[in-house]
């Protein structure tokens, strides 16, 4: 057999096309099951505070660890919006009480996003693994792109050899 450099070239371009494409669903995958992580990075888009109130609390029948509890707040412009949240309580660590008075994370460009400062705080690994994920489909996107387009032009220049 004949070893033909432009075959290879071909063979390559195609392989690197089709791995980009392949992973693209794994990093979505993986950005989907950190979706607080979405959360996060818009509220870090510009982000806002403001007081909130805890207004009902509620322990987990099968795991007393595990709180969940209901807060209300009022932004500046005058939307008032009620969100759930939980908490893994550890038995050092008091537990939230109605009346309580919390602080609360939102974005003001998307009114939908918002999240307790605790869980805010706390969500960094969910906000670098959703970012890497975005960025890494992206990434895969323009790889893949680049492939093709050199794998049209290189089909193109094969007419003349």
């Amino acid at each position: 057999m004949v070893y033909y450099p432009r075959e290879e070239q071909r063979d390559f371009l195609f392989t690197l096309s089709s791995l980009s494409i392949w992973m693209i669903p794994a990093f979505a995958f993986i950005a989907f099951l950190v979706q607080s992580g979405a959360s996060i990075a818009v509220i870090k888009l510009w982000p806002a505070s403001a007081e909130g109130v805890v207004t009902a609390v509620t322990t987990m029948k099968n795991n007393s660890s595990v709180e969940l509890y209901e807060y209300s707040f009022s932004t500046p412009s005058g939307h008032t919006f009620i969100g759930t949240a939980e908490q893994y309580q550890q038995p050092a660590q008091a537990g939230h009480s109605v009346g309580q008075s919390i602080e609360i994370m939102y974005s003001p460009l998307h009114s939908g996003f918002y999240v307790p400062r605790e869980i805010y705080e706390g969500s960094r690994i969910n906000f670098l693994v959703f970012s890497f994920c975005i960025l890494a489909i992206f990434v895969l996107l323009a790889v893949s792109l680049y492939a093709l387009i050199r794998q049209c032009s290189h089909a193109r220049e094969d007419l003349h050899y």
